[in-house]
Formats: C-alpha cells, sequence, structure tokens
C-alpha cells in the first residue's frame, strides 16, 4: 500500500502507507473522456494515524505550487488549497486544486483538477476529478457530492 506525495523537491514519489490497515483505489472516465475521477478509501489502525495522514498532505499542498512526477513529463502548475463549504461528519477536510499542463506523455494538457480528502475517526476518504478548462465549479460540486456520499455509505455499515 502506498500513497503518492511531493518529497523535498516537489517530485511526486510513492510513500508506504505506514499504519494503514488497508487501502482501496477506484478509477472512472466518461464516455468521452472528458472527466476522469478517482476515489480512495483508506484505513489506519488509529483516529491518529489518520489525522497525520491529513496533516501531511496538507504541509505537501502548502509548500509545493508546483510538482512533477520523478520522470520529469506530467507537470501540475497553480497547486493550491482551495476554500470549499464546511462538509458535515468529518472531523477534517483538505481541499486541493490545480492545473495539469503536461501529460505522462510530454504532451501539454490543459486539464484542471479537485481533490478533497476528508477524515473521520480512523477512515480516510479521497475524490478527485479533473477535466478541461472552465470546468473547476464544477469539478468542486462534483468531488464535494462523491466525498459525501462516500461518506454516507460508510457511516451506513
Amino acid at each position: 500500500m502506498a500513497t503518492s506525495l511531493p518529497d523535498q523537491n516537489c517530485e511526486i514519489v510513492a510513500e508506504p502507507l505506514t499504519d494503514a490497515l488497508a487501502n482501496q483505489w477506484r478509477h472512472a472516465k466518461n464516455s468521452d473522456n472528458t472527466a476522469f475521477a478517482s476515489s480512495s478509501l483508506t484505513v489506519y489502525k488509529g483516529a491518529d494515524f489518520a489525522k497525520r495522514d491529513i496533516a501531511r498532505q496538507r504541509d505537501a499542498l502548502r509548500q509545493c505550487p508546483s510538482e512533477s512526477e520523478t520522470n520529469g513529463k506530467r507537470q501540475w502548475d497553480n497547486v493550491h488549497e482551495a476554500k470549499i463549504p464546511a462538509l458535515k461528519g468529518f472531523d477534517d477536510v483538505v481541499a486541493e486544486e490545480g492545473h495539469l499542463g503536461t501529460d505522462e506523455k510530454g504532451q501539454k494538457v490543459d486539464t484542471y483538477y479537485v481533490s478533497l480528502t476528508g477524515s473521520r475517526g480512523q477512515y480516510v476518504l479521497n475524490s478527485t476529478i479533473s477535466r478541461g478548462p472552465d470546468t473547476q465549479e464544477q469539478n468542486r460540486t462534483d468531488t464535494t457530492n462523491a466525498l459525501s456520499l462516500m461518506l454516507s455509505r460508510l457511516a451506513s455499515r
């Protein structure tokens, strides 16, 4: 089990999910390949570990306004913490927004994303959506709805 976070040089690296009991990812796209989404659930040994995960994500977000993969092909810019309305039921939420300017093949792209990560007790939930230009408001709405739905499903178990 691993998570991806920027290192001290703002290069995205995989880090092991220490103290995690389970992690599940799901990726989806629409039929015309204009919207991409992912979601994840990580279950930690306890709430303190989940809080640490959220704090690490927030710290990384604040120190890297530009990020790249170690091969240098995929590059993000204007990465920043976003303001979102309070999400009910979460202990903490971190919201990230940014722009993907170069894809995994090194080709120029113009894709905007929103990523919301919320913790509740020992659980950390994430929803990320990316689309083309002028979509951030819809991305915010969709990630907020997805994260809220994930929490409601978790709470109903």
